[in-house]
């Protein structure tokens, strides 16, 4: 991979890596605004997000280090909000879901040519392509 490709790869990765954390921290927040038996029913489901966002952050973080760099964040992210339905709730987790989907798949000609990279980058949208199918069944 060129210099320059590498460091549009890496600038790639910190998007991702952003976006992965930001989704953390949407989960986080969304989790806090289910209220009664909503909160019951999915704290487990909110949790297992949370800790998959972060894992696949910390991976992100990986592969840059591997090419080189030093994982860079840029988070610009306000969640608020008050009491959500379960629905509702994932109903917003499936937007950002879906969001993350699309910038791996916008990644991934980026990185052809890494091998390892690239694999992750495409287990990463099977992930996520599991992750939308999953939310979009439950929000029917």
């Amino acid at each position: 991979m060129k210099k320059s490709q590498n460091t549009d790869v890496v600038e790639d990765l910190n998007r991702l890596m952003a976006e992965e954390l930001e989704a953390y921290l949407r989960y986080f927040q969304l989790r806090f605004r289910l209220r009664g038996t909503d909160l019951l029913t999915a704290q487990t489901f909110f949790e297992k997000a949370m800790d998959e966002t972060r894992e696949h952050a910390e991976a992100i973080a990986k592969h840059i280090r591997v090419l080189g760099h030093t994982p860079h964040l840029n988070i610009k992210l306000e969640v608020s909000g008050g009491p959500i339905r379960l629905k509702d709730a994932l109903q917003e987790a499936l937007v950002f879901e879906q969001q993350a989907l699309d910038a791996y798949k916008e990644c991934l000609p980026r990185v052809e040519g890494n091998t390892g990279l690239e694999d992750f980058i495409r287990q990463q949208i099977a992930t996520e392509t599991e992750h939308v199918q999953e939310i979009a069944m439950l929000v029917e």
